[in-house]
């Protein structure tokens, strides 16, 4: 794991994020209790192997994969970092930024009077990198868990708690109808009602306001334990869940395609609005994809059932 160098070339700051192996083990060992021999040993089976730490933490705790279980949430810290790490996951936050900042100027406003949501942010580098580039952003995760404790314990240790960086306690504190801007990279896919979630993020946005999202819905595999089976049913299917709670597709990434995906909310969705998904080519194409892997599991169930 290097420095993504590219970012640097295009103004973005990523000073006291940790992307190298040897930061990563020390910010880690630094904020946690665990030995640094230990750490060391799981960050490099995570950077080997996306996802080891959870599934350990599945087999430890007698977790069943891919069903919903709460003490899961404690496991993300040694996944969250590694991940951030690479210039793939980089990328989704380079481009929402360059998004917000979008979005700011047609509004009219400077990027330190947006309001921004950081929703199921982890261990807190998507917090970071925006306080570090201008931003002064909510954090929200799951309040108590090893992961939001990680998160806060950093955000203190570096002096960005209750100023650049403001931590939520409580899940109704987000959904004020505030915001400018929420951010929710990877996270749909845990939750047991990813519908309820969406329309979560509709309240949680002012009018105009951008939702921009990545999702893992068909992503149901061994390595990742914690993506419910029952969200499969969703892959390929996001602009159109987003739009029946009143958050229009107005943008996506092509490169990595829908990483992330821009939704804006409007007063009310229009049939122009369907038939705007289904005329474009890369939300029908993947959504056909999805739902003939969908037929071929069924009928190969039926087969299996006689």
């Amino acid at each position: 794991m290097t420095p993504n160098v590219a970012s640097e070339a295009v103004g973005y700051s990523l000073e006291n994020i940790p992307i190298t192996y040897r930061r990563i083990v020390e910010e880690i060992a630094d904020v946690t209790s665990l030995p640094r021999d230990a750490v060391e040993h799981r960050v490099w089976m995570e950077a080997l192997q996306l996802g080891w730490n959870v599934g350990r933490d599945v087999k430890r705790f007698g977790a069943t994969p891919h069903e919903f279980d709460s003490r899961m949430e404690r496991s993300f810290i040694f996944e969250t970092l590694v991940f951030w790490a690479t210039p793939f996951r980089q990328q989704w936050i380079f481009q929402a930024l360059d998004r917000i900042h979008h979005h700011a100027c047609a509004r009219g406003v400077s990027a330190s009077e947006m309001r921004i949501l950081l929703l199921g942010d982890g261990a807190g580098n998507d917090s970071f990198f925006f306080a570090r580039n201008g931003f002064s952003v909510d954090y929200f995760d799951v309040p108590g868990s090893a992961t939001y404790n990680f998160a806060v314990s950093r955000f203190r240790r570096q002096g960005f708690l209750g100023k650049e960086i403001r931590v939520l306690g409580a899940y109704e504190d987000c959904l004020s109808g505030g915001y400018d801007a929420v951010v929710s990279f990877e996270v749909l896919e845990h939750l047991p009602d990813a519908p309820a979630a969406i329309r979560d993020m509709a309240a949680a946005l002012s009018a105009g306001g951008i939702a921009l999202v990545t999702e893992s819905f068909s992503y149901c595999l061994p390595s990742f334990p914690t993506h419910l089976r029952s969200n499969v049913r969703f892959a390929g299917r996001t602009p159109f869940l987003f739009l029946s709670n009143g958050l229009r597709l107005g943008w996506y990434s092509r490169a990595p395609l829908f990483r992330p995906m821009e939704f804006v909310k409007v007063d009310r969705s229009r049939l122009r609005d369907s038939f705007a998904l289904v005329m474009d080519k890369n939300v029908f194409r993947t959504w056909r994809v999805h739902r003939l892997r969908e037929l071929r599991r069924v009928l190969r169930s039926g087969k299996g059932g006689r």
